[in-house]
């Protein structure tokens, strides 16, 4: 079993150094998309693999961590790739089973991670308890915003733009994070820079690009 351990950890490292460079490389070339569509797709695919084997690798070594970034990092990613195939829900366009039942897995996760950190922060281990706290949260905001979107509770005409955006650059972060967090022995930063450092350098441009692009598109005449 070890030496699959160890295959599927290699893979997992392939993956994510392609991950965090295809990710880059999107953002950069967010504007031409010639170049952004073929980068997201090996990005997305890339995400995928590594999903799978931190998924393996956390309940190989019961690593909460890993387990809980690996599921928030890819519900976000996952559903921003399904938003550039449903951009008609406004229309007669409906969401296929898998994307419910990717929010209904995800969504029983999620609401897994706020049960574990209400045990965890009545013990000794409380961080690791904010910590799923914190992916929990996040994860059902995730859910309520995507259901409502296909309950065609829509507000802008990009709709499915923004949220391919958030979605991807929020799975970004995760990537990023889950890296540093991983290597902070080799990483000469505090804990805190390690943790929040991806997040206060990505959000903003998170904000700045959904805000770009709803001025862009502007909103739905009537209240769908």
């Amino acid at each position: 079993m070890e030496i699959v351990y160890k295959t599927i950890l290699i893979t997992h490292i392939i993956a994510g150094a392609i991950a965090l460079l295809g990710g880059l490389l999107a953002i950069i070339f967010r504007n031409n998309v010639k170049k952004h569509k073929p980068i997201g797709k090996i990005y997305f695919w890339a995400m995928t693999v590594i999903f799978f084997s931190a998924v393996y690798m956390s309940l190989y070594r019961s690593n909460v961590f890993l387990f809980c970034v690996s599921l928030f990092t890819y519900y976000a990613c996952l559903t921003a790739y399904r938003s550039l195939k449903l951009k008609k829900l406004h229309l007669d366009q409906r969401p296929h089973w898998f994307d419910w039942a990717i929010e209904v897995f995800f969504g029983l996760m999620h609401i897994g991670f706020i049960v574990f950190a209400i045990m965890l922060l009545r013990g000794p281990n409380m961080p690791m308890g904010i910590i799923s706290l914190v992916f929990g949260l996040l994860g059902i905001r995730g859910n309520y915003t995507t259901i409502k979107r296909f309950r065609k509770k829509i507000e802008y005409k990009n709709y499915w733009l923004l949220a391919h955006i958030g979605g991807m650059l929020g799975s970004y972060i995760g990537a990023i994070t889950a890296f540093t967090v991983n290597n902070e022995r080799w990483l000469p930063a505090p804990g805190i820079v390690l943790w929040l450092g991806p997040t206060v350098f990505l959000v903003p441009l998170i904000i700045f690009e959904i805000n770009k692009h709803q001025k862009k598109a502007g909103k739905f005449k009537v209240d769908l």
